[in-house]
């Protein structure tokens, strides 16, 4: 599950994610048979370097992540992951016969600013918190007014975007399933979902198969706000 607060840039994302700084080397396990997903918080990847003819790359431009897949047969390499920062990021990544993983690369002292940032809005993360989790559950707080509703909403050609539940209160919250309609896997990058008024951003599942559907939570300011 993937959460995002845009007006104080906490994220929590799904996956094995490594901590640290452009210094560190970060270690994870990859799988040797399947391609594996490698993404920078809040970065985009502009290329991965390594030695010549252990692994292949496909890179998505749009969102910004690559795929990786090893073509050795050494239990583990390292790499060199470029974003669109100027940073370099080693990555000591071991191999193992496992299902493709997903690796999140996170900023350490982009967590340090986030954590001070929460600190001084606490109360305004608890109400947003507070209406997620109401929409997750189909809860209606009693300081809310909920209505069910069936609406499509345009987003992208390759998923169909539909509005089923509303809180209406001092924050509204917004309820939504998105379907893969494509021929292709699609990777969900919660920014894309931003638009004016919005406080946070919650998806269930970042990355969907052909035919494959998760839940969107949307919190925005209230009418008043």
């Amino acid at each position: 599950m993937a959460l995002l607060f845009l007006g104080s840039a906490s994220t929590v994302i799904a996956g094995q994610y490594l901590e640290g700084s452009p210094d560190d080397g970060l270690t994870a396990t990859i799988s040797r048979g399947e391609p594996n997903l490698i993404r920078i918080e809040g970065r985009k990847i502009r290329r991965i370097q390594g030695v010549e003819g252990e692994f292949q790359v496909n890179p998505d431009k749009e969102t910004g992540v690559a795929y990786l897949k090893p073509v050795t047969d050494k239990p583990m390499i390292s790499l060199f992951v470029a974003d669109d920062a100027g940073r370099h990021w080693k990555l000591n990544l071991k191999i193992e016969d496992i299902p493709a993983e997903t690796v999140v690369i996170r900023d350490r002292s982009r967590l340090r600013q986030e954590a001070v940032a929460n600190a001084a809005d606490d109360p305004r993360n608890t109400a947003i918190r507070r209406v997620l989790l109401a929409l997750s559950r189909d809860a209606e707080p009693e300081d809310m007014v909920a209505r069910d509703r069936l609406e499509i909403v345009p987003l992208w050609n390759e998923a169909r975007f539909v509005l089923v539940r509303t809180l209406d209160g001092s924050l509204l919250g917004e309820k939504y399933q998105l379907t893969n309609v494509s021929k292709a896997r699609m990777v969900i990058d919660e920014r894309e979902l931003y638009r004016r008024g919005v406080l946070a951003v919650m998806i269930e599942t970042l990355e969907l198969e052909p035919g494959e559907a998760t839940q969107v939570f949307v919190v925005l300011e209230g009418r008043d706000g």
